[in-house]
């Protein structure tokens, strides 16, 4: 009995109880016996309206979706969750699962987060091959963005100049000295030029892996910005470069250049003594076993240039190359950290587009760096490079690839520069470097005293990461620039750094 039919009931009985007292007892068993049997045919009554009602309502909703397999409507629900990119890092990345299956016919494209009927997974958005990618809807490359943002605080004990980039960065070179000690001191900059952006894409082929890199910043020297308002920045491009199997061609670091061997510093600039140099190339990369040993062989062409030691001392840049700088490597990489050992040929040359004043001269030039293990997460990171046309390469741009004699002749020099650094892990979130650099030129006689002789640098941070994606620093740097007539100058800086992955 429903609870209107109660109700009803209880009524009726309660009605039942306030008949006069002289009522016959039979009379009364009668009368609810009767009240009985029509609260029984209106509770069944009920009953049939309502089952009617539900039959009603059930004609005008649409038929229920044919059933979905577990495995199915799951992968779905994962993509319609799936963030674009999940990983902020450049580094390399591992491989994700299979590629998800296909909606089955008839089922709409509500869980994909789209009103279009029949969409299939290969046409939207899914899971790249590699972690933290995506796949290109319609194609089989997957897409990686990535990047961070990071700002500069920074204080010099001396000025480079007014809107001088070298302020942001250590450049050895602008270290004021002599007369030029008597500019602005004890200066305060703010920055975030060093902010940067980065694409990568990634294609299976029949030919081995298409990768493709493209990496931009805003440290163009070109543009130092309006500090008075906007702080505008102009972008650089620091990589553009594709690959395809073991070939690769575009702009990125130097065959010549031991990029894991770099210390972790809130300096861009980075210590002295250091190969640093980004220009186009073409590389071949080939792994190869040494009695058991595996290491790799590179052998590449990079874009030549020439710079040359006046002797006033001054800078002259021919841009008069005619062949390509050579540069062969081998990678070792054990457990333990990563070796290297790299050779350069290169051809110094300078026209002034008279063949009288045509010269030019082959030299060459050696690097050893590495990155090895201690205790823990310590490591040490190093490199030792010399040569007679190492010049731009190192420390940058410290020192000329040559010298011009009076006559118009090229004559090369001995150049020398190292740096040696420590990093110790304090715990899993803290983590602090000590680095220092040093770099010497044997100059010719004949250069003037104004050319730069020898420098020397020291970093020191503390760094924390309380976050992956997050790193906040504190830094020292002191450096020194020596002249060929001995005078010298030093820069002290303080920096303060954050700096936040995407």
């Amino acid at each position: 009995m429903n609870l209107r039919a109660g109700s009803l009931l209880t009524f009726l009985l309660a009605l039942a109880t306030f008949k006069p007292a002289a009522a016959d007892d039979e009379e009364l068993k009668a009368l609810v016996k009767e009240l009985a049997g029509q609260v029984k045919q209106l509770t069944s009554r009920v009953s049939e309206l309502e089952q009617k009602l539900s039959q009603a309502q059930a004609a005008k909703s649409p038929p229920s979706p044919p059933t979905v397999p577990a495995q199915q409507t799951n992968a779905a629900s994962a993509l319609a969750s799936k963030p674009a990119s999940a990983s902020p890092s450049p580094m390399p990345f591992a491989k994700a699962a299979g590629p998800l299956p296909t909606m089955p016919p008839g089922i709409t494209g509500s869980a994909l987060g789209t009103t279009q009927d029949n969409v299939d997974l290969r046409r939207a958005v899914t899971v790249g091959d590699v972690k933290g990618s995506f796949k290109i809807p319609g194609t089989e490359t997957s897409l990686a963005i990535g990047g961070y943002a990071k700002l500069d605080a920074i204080y010099n004990s001396i000025s480079s100049g007014i809107n001088n980039f070298t302020d942001l960065l250590l450049v050895p070179s602008a270290i004021p000295v002599g007369e030029a000690r008597q500019g602005e001191h004890s200066q305060v900059n703010f920055t975030a030029r060093e902010s940067r952006f980065w694409l990568k894409s990634f294609t299976p082929t029949a030919w081995g892996e298409l990768n493709t890199f493209l990496e931009m910043d805003f440290y163009a020297f070109q543009s130092p910005g309006d500090e008075r308002a906007t702080n505008s920045h102009a972008p650089r491009l620091r990589h553009a470069y594709g690959s395809l199997g073991h070939l690769l061609a575009g702009q990125t670091w130097s065959t010549f250049m031991n990029v894991a061997a770099l210390p972790e510093t809130n300096d861009h600039g980075g210590p002295v003594g250091q190969i640093f140099v980004r220009q186009a190339l073409i590389r071949w990369s080939q792994p190869f076993d040494a009695g058991g040993v595996p290491l790799e062989f590179q052998a590449a062409l990079e874009s030549p240039e020439t710079t040359l030691t006046l002797p006033d001392g001054n800078r002259l840049t021919t841009d008069d190359d005619r062949a390509p700088d050579i540069v062969g490597r081998v990678n070792y990489t054990p457990t333990w950290g990563s070796l290297s050992a790299a050779g350069m040929a290169r051809l110094i040359r300078n026209s002034q587009n008279t063949a009288d004043n045509e010269s030019s001269r082959w030299g060459g030039a050696v690097s050893l760096a590495g990155r090895v293990k201690t205790f823990d997460l310590d490591n040490i990171r190093f490199m030792l490079n010399y040569g007679n046309v190492l010049g731009r390469y190192t420390t940058y741009d410290i020192f000329n690839d040559g010298a011009l004699e009076p006559n118009g002749t090229v004559a090369l020099f001995d150049v020398f520069a190292a740096f040696i650094s420590y990093q110790h892990w304090w715990n899993a979130n803290w983590r602090s470097t000590v680095a220092y650099g040093f770099a010497q030129a044997d100059n010719p006689a004949f250069v003037a005293g104004t050319a730069n002789r020898q420098a020397q640098s020291v970093h020191v941070n503390l760094l924390w990461s309380p976050l992956l994606q997050t790193t906040i620093g504190l830094e020292y740097i002191y450096a020194r620039r020596e002249l060929e007539s001995g005078e010298s100058g030093d820069l002290q800086r303080v920096q303060f750094s954050t700096r936040f992955n995407f």
